[in-house]
């Protein structure tokens, strides 16, 4: 039998729930300081070609967006760049 049958977890050494939602706040503000108030999904969701459903999310703090999204968020707005760096330790 292998690994894969017995179901043997690997741990996941990312962000606790605590530092996850910290981010997902830090980016909304971010987006919404940057942005100011008007359509601010859909300049978002235009970014990044995702739902506004998932923009309504991320600017709610809910959710942090996946990889390819926040790649696209970055290369867009200098505010969420600095978050990401400053997240991961580099600013």
């Amino acid at each position: 039998m292998s690994l894969l049958e017995k179901g043997t977890k690997v741990p996941f050494m990312g962000l606790d729930k605590a530092e996850n939602q910290d981010l997902a706040t830090a980016i909304a503000d971010a987006l919404r300081a940057e942005l100011g108030s008007r359509s601010v999904a859909k300049t978002v969701a235009r970014w990044t070609g995702v739902s506004d459903r998932a923009v309504k999310k991320w600017l709610a703090g809910k959710a942090v967006p996946g990889g390819v999204h926040l790649v696209a968020l970055m290369r867009h707005s200098d505010a969420v760049l600095a978050v990401v760096l400053k997240a991961a330790g580099r600013l």
